[in-house]
C-alpha cells in the first residue's frame, strides 16, 4: 500500500509519497485549484500507483483542506481526515523538530503507514450547516451582548433615571425606537407627547399609555445628566442601537434557517434528535448546537464520558507541593456548544423538575451556583448522547434512579 501525505496552506499543498516499504517515492506541490487536482491522478498513473493500492491522509487544520478533501473523496480516492492533535503526538515520537512543509507531508504519511492514527469524522451535509449556523449566531450573540453593555453604560450617564420610566428595558421595540430619535434626557427634555406617541404607535404590540410617555418627559427633563458631550454621545448611542439591531435581524435569519435544516419540508418521520425535545428545558437551537458536535446518530462517541471530555466539562486540576489551585473547567472543545449546554441548564432548572433537583443537590455539596449549572449542563449533555444513540424519548424515570 502506498501512502500520500498531503500538508494544506492556503494557496498550495505538498504532496509526498511514500512507497509500499515506506521510502521517499516522490514528493510535489500543487495549487489549491481545480486544474492541478485533476492532474493528480496522472501523476499517480505515471508512478504505476492505482486507486486500490493508495491511502491519501490530510490533516483537520483550519478551513483548507475541506475542498480538497472532497474532490478527491468524489474522485473515489481513500482519503482520511486526520486528528491535528494525534499528528503533532506523532511527530515528537519521530523526533521532528523541523517545521517544513515536506516534514509535515512526511509525517502524515508515516503515520497513515502505522495504521494507529486517529480518523476524524466529516460531518453530513445538514450537520455541517448547522454548526455554520450555530457557530455564526454564537457570535453574533456575543457580539450583541458586548454592545448591550455599551449602551448600559451610556445610559447610565446620559440618562441615570432611565429605569424608572417606561423605557426601563432599553432593547425592546419601542424603546429602542424612542432613544434612536431621542437618545440623552436633555433630547427627551425636549420632546413633546404627540411625537412619542407617534413613534410607538407604529410598534406592534406596544402599550405605552399617554400617562407612561408624560412621565418619561417629565423624568428627563429633572435628570441629572449634565449634558456634556450631548450630540457626541448622542451619535455613540444611535450607532449601538443601529448595530444592535442589525444583529438581532441577523440572528433571527439564522435561527429561520437552523429550523429549516432541523425540519425540512420533505422530511420524512422527523429529524435526526429530534427525541432529545422531549427533555424539558431543550430547545431546537440547543438541538442545533448538539447534532453540530456530536453528530446525528452520536456514533463519533463511545461513551458519554468521551463526549464531556470532547466538550471541555471536566475539570482541570492543578496541584504541586504545597500549591493547590481551586478547579476549574478544562473549556477545551467547542464552545458554543459549551455555551448551548450552559443555556440550557438555566432553562431546564426553571423547566424540568429532576434538573432542578440535581442543581440544588449540587448546592447542597458546596458547589457554586455556576457550578451547579455547569453540572446540570453536562447530564443534558450525557442524555442527549443516550437519546441520539436510542431514538428513543426522554425518561427520567430511567436516567434519574431513587434510592
Amino acid at each position: 500500500m502506498f501512502c500520500l501525505g498531503i500538508d494544506v496552506s492556503k494557496k498550495t499543498a505538498r504532496y509526498l509519497i511514500l512507497d509500499e516499504s515506506g521510502n521517499k517515492l516522490k514528493s510535489f506541490t500543487l495549487e489549491n485549484g481545480k486544474e492541478a487536482l485533476e492532474s493528480l491522478p496522472e501523476r499517480l498513473e505515471s508512478l504505476s500507483i492505482s486507486k486500490d493500492n493508495l491511502l491519501i491522509g490530510i490533516e483537520a487544520t483550519g478551513g483548507f483542506w475541506e475542498n480538497i478533501y472532497s474532490f478527491l473523496k468524489d474522485k473515489g480516492f481513500h482519503i482520511v481526515l486526520l486528528n491535528p492533535y494525534n499528528t503533532n503526538k506523532f511527530r515528537e515520537a519521530l523526533a521532528k523538530k523541523a517545521k517544513t512543509d515536506d516534514i509535515d507531508a512526511l509525517v502524515i504519511a508515516q503515520l497513515l503507514r502505522t495504521g494507529e492514527y486517529v480518523q476524524s469524522q466529516v460531518a453530513e451535509e445538514n450537520i455541517q450547516a448547522l454548526r455554520e449556523l450555530t457557530t455564526l449566531r454564537y457570535e453574533f450573540m456575543k457580539e450583541r451582548k458586548n454592545l448591550q453593555r455599551q449602551v448600559y453604560s451610556l445610559l447610565n450617564i446620559v440618562f441615570p433615571e432611565y429605569g424608572k420610566t417606561v423605557i426601563a428595558k432599553p432593547f425592546s421595540q419601542a424603546s429602542m425606537a424612542i432613544l434612536m430619535r431621542f437618545p440623552t434626557a436633555k433630547h427627551l427634555s425636549e420632546a413633546k407627547t404627540k411625537h412619542i406617541e407617534k413613534i410607538v404607535r407604529k410598534i406592534q404590540g406596544n402599550n405605552f399609555s399617554i400617562n407612561e410617555i408624560q412621565e418619561l418627559i417629565e423624568t428627563a427633563k429633572n435628570s441629572i445628566y449634565s449634558g456634556r458631550a450631548k450630540d457626541a454621545r448622542a451619535i455613540t448611542l444611535r450607532m449601538l442601537l443601529s448595530h444592535i439591531q442589525n444583529l438581532s435581524a441577523s440572528i433571527e435569519e439564522l435561527e429561520k434557517q437552523m429550523k429549516e435544516v432541523l425540519s425540512p419540508s420533505d422530511k420524512d418521520g422527523g429529524f435526526p434528535g429530534e427525541n432529545i425535545l422531549s427533555m424539558k428545558g431543550v430547545g431546537e437551537k440547543t438541538l442545533a448546537a448538539i447534532l453540530s458536535y456530536l453528530g446525528s446518530d452520536g456514533s463519533n462517541f463511545s461513551s458519554s464520558k468521551a463526549a464531556v471530555g470532547y466538550v471541555g466539562f471536566y475539570p482541570k486540576i492543578y496541584e504541586s507541593g504545597q500549591s493547590k489551585r481551586a478547579n476549574t473547567i478544562s473549556k477545551r472543545g467547542p464552545k458554543v456548544l459549551r455555551w448551548a449546554l450552559y443555556m440550557a441548564a438555566v432553562a431546564s432548572i426553571k423547566h424540568n423538575k429532576e434538573m432542578r433537583t440535581l442543581y440544588h443537590k449540587k448546592l447542597s455539596q458546596g458547589k457554586t451556583e455556576k457550578q451547579a449549572l455547569i453540572c446540570v449542563g453536562k447530564k443534558i449533555l450525557q442524555i442527549a448522547l443516550s437519546l441520539l444513540k436510542s431514538g428513543e424519548s426522554y425518561n427520567p424515570a430511567r436516567v434519574f434512579v431513587s434510592h
